[in-house]
């Protein structure tokens, strides 16, 4: 399936964990752009408000962008950037705080930013100040008040003035999402709420957030006869096969019966999935509407998805109708109506009819 992709290979390894590279808000926010070795910012227009000056500029968010100092790294014979140092822009152009984070979230989230200094793991606000201290050995975004830590090896929640809501006792923890959070125990997949009570066991091989009140669940495929045991992936500990992937409600009963070889998350209303290496998207009855015929897609967003023809990437529309034909070796979401896509090694961004608002540039 094609996944919410960042560029990794650009950012390196110093964010802590990343959501949609076009996850922004309805702020007054830019758009970082790629010249001549250098990034800076556009506006949604395509008018350049911060010169290229940077050696990486990031998305923004709530309406601070992330910016960085790199070095740059030869991987696998191609030449990257590392991220170094990060620091805080605003909307102006102003540089609120200049380079200074060994690490950082890809976005703000509920006024917060998830960051790490030599201390550890805390959270900044967006004058750059600490208000949680850094002393997580990991960190989540975050969401609905929450935002999972990482203690030791265990995992628990904490709220907006640094204190422990839940205990660290997870082995695994997401974010929270329509008031539930997957969690991890042992070899137990399990839902639970914000105050800590698990609501949904699950013996299955893998799971989803919850979206539009359904969650992706993947089921463990019994074991053959006769089939090799060391063909079986391993998961931690656990040695499983995934099976088919169908959908749950809050109720943790099967809405969609198990039936697909992959699955994506809801949203507006559909949700792309695989058949015989083929995708197309169902509804919440579980029909197809869009047929499986794309080698890979991505979730509905502002009415458009990302779809993969050939290895490239190009858009349809809710019918299914391809608007943006496949010419891309990258795509993000749509976003305030931009997206973010790129043409072999070189950054752009179209309209969601697929004109240029800023040529492919590196």
């Amino acid at each position: 399936m094609l996944k919410k992709l960042l560029l990794l290979s650009i950012l390196g390894s110093s964010l802590l964990l990343c959501v949609n590279a076009s996850a922004q808000t309805d702020f007054n926010e830019l758009y970082p752009i790629s010249q001549h070795g250098k990034e800076g910012y556009i506006d949604r227009t395509g008018r350049i408000v911060v010169e290229p000056q940077f050696d990486i500029a990031y998305f923004f968010s709530e309406g601070i962008g992330l910016f960085a100092t790199a070095s740059r790294k030869s991987v696998d014979g191609q030449e990257v950037k590392i991220a170094d140092k990060w620091g805080l822009i605003d909307s102006h152009g102003k540089i609120i705080i200049q380079p200074r984070f060994r690490s950082a979230a890809c976005i703000f989230s509920e006024g917060l930013l998830c960051v790490g200094v030599e201390e550890g793991i805390g959270f900044v606000d967006k004058t750059g100040k600490f208000v949680i201290e850094p002393r997580f050995r990991e960190a989540k975004d975050f969401s609905e008040g929450l935002a999972a830590i990482r203690v030791d090896d265990k995992w628990g929640y904490i709220g907006k003035n640094g204190q422990i809501i839940i205990p660290p006792q997870f082995n695994g923890a997401n974010s929270f999402s329509e008031g539930l959070a997957l969690v991890q125990l042992g070899k137990g997949h399990l839902y639970i709420n914000k105050a800590g009570k698990v609501v949904i066991r699950l013996a299955v091989s893998d799971a989803g957030d919850f979206h539009e009140g359904l969650a992706r669940v993947q089921m463990v495929r019994p074991e053959e006869p006769g089939e090799p045991a060391d063909t079986k992936p391993s998961v931690g500990r656990l040695m499983i096969k995934r099976g088919k992937v169908g959908y749950i409600d809050k109720a943790g009963e099967m809405a969609i019966s198990p039936q697909f070889d992959e699955g994506c998350d809801f949203s507006e209303g559909l949700t792309c999935v695989m058949v015989n290496d083929k995708t197309g998207y169902i509804d919440k009855t579980g029909r197809f509407v869009i047929p499986p015929r794309f080698e890979s897609a991505n979730d509905f967003n502002e009415g458009r998805a990302a779809i993969t023809v050939n290895g490239l990437h190009g858009f349809i529309d809710r019918d299914g109708k391809i608007v943006i034909e496949p010419q891309f070796s990258w795509v993000s979401e749509f976003s305030r109506g931009l997206c973010h896509v790129m043409v072999d090694d070189k950054m752009g961004y179209i309209d969601k009819f697929g004109a240029y608002v800023w040529m492919p540039s590196k």
